[in-house]
């Protein structure tokens, strides 16, 4: 039976972060539920601990350099070292042109999207390259690799790749793999309350998919198991998109000639 691990998830009180905290409790992991939602993460971390895993909750802040410093030590002294670190903690954002939108809104994006993932990484990744083992998973997403008209998230996601990118490199030679997972249109609860009040179109983000499919935290969760488990050891530095097809479909539908949908008679 493989060892339990120490896992920590960032963001773990809802979406991706709690489908994947869940994921990694139903496989026998340590799991350390953080998040600024004290109340959520404990209830996540309750769940875990009725389906029969082990899981505890911390409150941590990611655009507080010294809250991230007081949950590292926290895990470190309370459950030992960290094995894996996920970086699920983050701010969405509504279209707007650069123009309109609020620096402090952009400015808040980028606290917690970017720096916070940064800042995560260097606090559990000191720790995980000082041990010489160790998984990080940082949440980007398709915007990673396509512009849309979200102009704090997107940029940040981009950095986001290359963060993971740079970090593979540098922690690599003390045995550190740093991978991204990039999920496209990801039905979280946060997500599903826009479509309930009508601010997103749940038929346009289907059918802008090859799979004609929204994705679900779970499905994200799953990558995320993967990328941090003895199959992936020889995987780091890469961005994975989880997004039903909607990158090479978003290029293909675009085509400005219609699509001969049958053959030419021979």
């Amino acid at each position: 039976m493989a060892t339990s691990r120490i896992v920590v998830v960032t963001g773990g009180a809802s979406g991706i972060g709690r489908a994947a905290a869940q994921r990694f409790g139903a496989d026998g992991d340590q799991v350390i539920v953080a998040d600024r939602n004290e109340a959520g993460a404990a209830a996540i971390a309750d769940s875990i601990v009725e389906a029969g895993g082990k899981a505890r909750a911390i409150a941590i802040d990611v655009a507080d350099e010294k809250s991230v410093g007081r949950a590292a030590e926290d895990v470190t002294a309370t459950d030992g070292p960290p094995d894996v670190l996920v970086n699920s903690a983050g701010l969405l954002q509504d279209p707007v042109t650069s123009q309109a939108l609020d620096m402090a809104e952009h400015d808040a994006i980028w606290q917690v999207n970017y720096r916070g993932t940064y800042v995560c990484c260097r606090a559990f990744g000191r720790i995980m390259a000082d041990r010489g083992t160790g998984a990080i998973v940082n949440l980007a997403s398709v915007n990673s690799y396509s512009v849309l008209p979200l102009p704090a998230y997107t940029p940040g996601k981009a950095a986001i790749k290359s963060l993971t990118e740079l970090l593979a490199v540098e922690y690599g030679a003390h045995g550190v793999r740093v991978n991204a997972v990039a999920p496209g249109y990801t039905l979280t609860e946060n997500l599903a309350a826009r479509v309930e009040a009508g601010q997103r179109d749940a038929r346009a983000m289907r059918t802008s998919t090859a799979l004609n499919q929204m994705v679900m935290p779970e499905d994200v969760a799953g990558a995320i198991a993967f990328l941090c488990s003895s199959d992936a050891l020889r995987i780091t530095g890469v961005t994975l998109p989880i997004d039903a097809g909607w990158l090479p479909a978003v290029s293909y539908q675009s085509y400005a000639t219609p699509v001969r949908t049958t053959a030419r008679p021979t």
